[in-house]
């Protein structure tokens, strides 16, 4: 008659069905790992291309209220923003606010506006996104911009608090430059300066 003996089990060797305690430990590891990845990928990614939603009517037609874009940071820090460059930026009249406009004077630049058209340094600035300038008494004036200032004007200039109603903004105000809208997914793509 044949008997069967088990083997004696090795300090190595779990039963099956058990998880061993190892291979808990390492999961949970992982899983940690994961999730400290994953925060630190989105605080990465808000602080150097943030998102932020259009409210109001002042860049209008280019942007509409809920529309939203995804803005870069980093540009900023490195060469600043560019003239037709649309940006985020502290508003200077609103504590906690954000606005968002377009650059059209630059450091250093004389700007004027006459009769709702903006002068760089004397030459007329042509600006093919505007569908209806300003023609209030308001939007006429002259500025002198310092080494660390810009001018911003919205789209929609009847309709719009900007520069030329609290002047130039400096550099240290700008929080990015608006470089892809995504949503609504219909209205989707990439921003740029226009060419002048």
């Amino acid at each position: 008659m044949d008997t069967w003996t088990p083997l004696p089990q090795t300090p190595d060797h779990e039963p099956v069905g058990r998880p061993s305690r190892g291979r808990a430990t390492r999961f949970l590891k992982d899983v940690i790992q994961l999730v400290l990845l994953v925060v630190l990928l989105r605080v990465g990614m808000d602080t150097l291309v943030p998102r932020y939603v259009v409210d109001g009517a002042s860049m209008e037609p280019s942007f509409h209220t809920a529309e939203r874009v995804i803005v870069d940071r980093f540009t900023m820090l490195v060469s600043g923003a560019s003239r037709g460059d649309v940006v985020v930026l502290d508003s200077p009249t609103t504590a906690d606010d954000l606005l968002i406009k377009r650059v059209i004077g630059l450091p250093n630049e004389q700007i004027a506006l006459r009769e709702g058209r903006v002068f760089i340094n004397g030459v007329l600035l042509d600006e093919p996104y505007i569908t209806e300038f300003c023609t209030s008494r308001a939007c006429n004036g002259e500025w002198q911009l310092g080494p660390d200032e810009y001018f911003v004007l919205g789209d929609n200039r009847n309709h719009s608090l900007d520069s030329h109603n609290f002047g130039p903004v400096p550099e240290s105000s700008i929080v990015g430059i608006a470089r892809v809208r995504y949503w609504p997914p219909t209205q989707a793509d990439l921003l740029s300066a226009p060419d002048y």
